[in-house]
């Protein structure tokens, strides 16, 4: 999530959106110091655990998924591999798109 640019994009466009990000403090600040809108869904959790558990409920939930993730070093593998993008693929609607940032 970061400092909630791309969230609060979507969010200012109207898009019902869910941020999933691994650590409180990165989205307690994005709210207090970037403006992140407080009306979006926020997930305090690891993302690989996250899709897993909801790729196990259901499918088709999301009409966008974008994969930002940058840590300024090293990505985290995984977030890259091939189970955790097809996750993402099974929580996307018929029309839905992944769009992964680099």
């Amino acid at each position: 999530m970061g400092v909630g640019t791309t969230p609060g994009a979507l969010v200012a466009h109207g898009i019902d959106t869910t941020v999933v990000e691994i650590d409180p403090v990165v989205h307690e600040f994005a709210l207090k110091y970037f403006q992140l809108p407080k009306n979006h869904t926020a997930v305090i959790q690891d993302a690989v655990s996250y899709t897993d558990e909801l790729a196990s409920q259901g499918q088709g939930l999301f009409d966008y998924i974008i994969h930002d993730v940058f840590t300024g070093g090293a990505e985290p593998i995984p977030l890259f591999t091939l189970e955790f993008l097809q996750n993402l693929h099974t929580l996307l609607k018929p029309e839905g798109v992944i769009a992964i940032v680099k």
